[in-house]
Parts: structure tokens; C-alpha cells; sequence
């Protein structure tokens, strides 16, 4: 019976000690993620890079679209213009940015 009260007592000591450092982790999560709140999205960033250079790319070499008409690529690139300027006076989000980048990528792979 002296067994019982003596493994009880260590019992809760360590559910005190285990619910006292999760506690401790879980506000470290929390300020991390407060923190880290305003970070933009690594991989999406770096997918945007890579559109925005194929896209320029795509509208330099003549070679890559020989068959593209003038107006055609004065046209994407005026709303590649339109929109790095819309993306870097934050009046449209990485996500949004990365999916208007996709559909002159196609458009420029179509013409």
C-alpha cells in the first residue's frame, strides 16, 4: 500500500512536469507563428521568380516564337507590366500574382 501513494505521487509529478513544458513549447509555437505571419511564402515566391524570367525570356528570343504576332506580344508584355507593377504597389497578393503569371505563361506558350 505504501507502493500505491509513492507511485501516485510520482505519477502526477510527472504529468506536472509533461504539462508544464507543453505549455512552454506551445507558446513558443504561438510567437513563432505570430512572427512569422508576414513572411511570404518561400517556394511560391521562387515559383514566381521563375515565371516572371520564362515569361521574359519567352518575349526576348526570337526564336522561341517566330510565329507570334507583334500585337500579341505587345499585349503580354503590357499586362506583365500591368501586372508586377499591380503585385509591387501591393494592390495584389503573391497568390494571386502567381496565378495571373500562369495564365500569361499560357498565353504566351499559345500564341
Amino acid at each position: 500500500m505504501d507502493y500505491f501513494y509513492l507511485f501516485m505521487i510520482g505519477g502526477l509529478g510527472l504529468v506536472f512536469v509533461i504539462l508544464q513544458f507543453d505549455k512552454q513549447q506551445r507558446s513558443r509555437v504561438n510567437l513563432l507563428l505570430k512572427n512569422a505571419n508576414d513572411v511570404q511564402p518561400l517556394l511560391m515566391k521562387r515559383c514566381v521568380d521563375q515565371k516572371f524570367n520564362k515569361i521574359n525570356a519567352g518575349l526576348t528570343t526570337d526564336t522561341y516564337h517566330t510565329h507570334m504576332r507583334n500585337d500579341a506580344k505587345q499585349k503580354i508584355e503590357a499586362s506583365l507590366q500591368q501586372i508586377a507593377s499591380d503585385y509591387n504597389t501591393g494592390k495584389i497578393s503573391l497568390p494571386v500574382y502567381n496565378d495571373k503569371l500562369g495564365e500569361l505563361l499560357e498565353n504566351l506558350g499559345n500564341k
